[in-house]
């Protein structure tokens, strides 16, 4: 995958696909860039599908200083920089839970950029319960690589997903095992990043299309989160996803897929109507 380096950081990224449009795909705090490709290679038909690893994240490592410190506002940045550094003046937004906050501020900080907004499983506030599950998480990162797999497991997924999948945990818990400490020491700064964010004032000024979604059984970022957001950007939509837990791009990708065509088809149609005569 190609690199580039902005604001002082090498970024790898990923843009496929075809079509005039870019959609941005921003991750969770602990996902990377195959992550999402459930998604992007069914959506690669129409769009350019550019995604990403965040400053901190697997592979886009702070090298040479992990664990230094993070903000939101730098992952803005860095996205702003790239689109720039890729010749993309505008651009579908669509994040997940740590991602979709930084798609919150990057609409809500460049809305020139912004043709519409996605935001799955997010949250513009914190309550002392995500704020401590963000902090503990931070702890055990710093601790001990299976004990922090094990700590976040129970908040990213349903019952039902767990049951059905315990050997591809066992694996993934095997992959976490083998990362360097610098990859924990850049996750415990994306957390303070996390723990700093302050950004339902900053909903008001979104104005591009938006599309709050949820899973109904998401604990961590429960709907009540998503009522926030819907409420404070004009216009925009709530839909909530059923059966499915936080980490909802995972457990089922194609209710994803299928809500955002659905959305940016109601898009789509709706700039080509307002380019019709009267």
């Amino acid at each position: 995958m190609p690199t580039a380096t902005v604001n002082g950081v090498r970024i790898q990224y990923d843009l496929n696909g075809s079509g005039d449009e870019v959609t941005a795909f921003l991750n969770g705090i602990a996902m990377s860039i195959p992550h999402w490709r459930p998604v992007t290679e069914r959506l690669a038909g129409r769009f350019r599908c550019l995604c990403h690893d965040f400053r901190g994240q697997l592979m886009s490592p702070q090298s040479g200083n992990p664990g230094s410190s993070i903000r939101l506002e730098d992952h803005v940045e860095d996205l702003r920089a790239l689109l720039e550094h890729l010749g993309v003046r505008r651009v579908h937004l669509v994040g997940t839970s740590y991602g979709a906050e930084v798609g919150l501020l990057f609409a809500a900080t460049w809305p020139g950029y912004a043709a519409s907004l996605v935001v799955i499983d997010g949250v513009s506030e914190l309550d002392p319960l995500l704020s401590a599950t963000a902090e503990a998480w931070r702890a055990a990162a710093l601790c001990d690589p299976v004990v922090f797999y094990r700590s976040i497991i129970p908040w990213n997924y349903s019952s039902a997903w767990l049951a059905q999948n315990r050997d591809r945990l066992r694996s993934r818990e095997a992959a976490i095992s083998a990362l360097p400490r610098g990859y924990f020491e850049d996750f415990a700064a994306l957390c303070d990043a996390f723990l700093a964010l302050d950004l339902t004032p900053k909903l008001a000024g979104i104005r591009c299309p938006t599309l709050v979604l949820v899973a109904e059984k998401d604990i961590l970022k429960h709907e009540g989160f998503a009522r926030i957001i819907h409420r404070g950007i004009p216009g925009s939509r709530l839909d909530v996803i059923p059966g499915a837990g936080h980490a909802v791009v995972i457990e089922r990708p194609e209710e994803v897929l299928r809500r955002l065509q659905g959305f940016l088809a109601t898009i789509g149609a709706g700039r080509e109507a307002g380019s019709r005569p009267a």
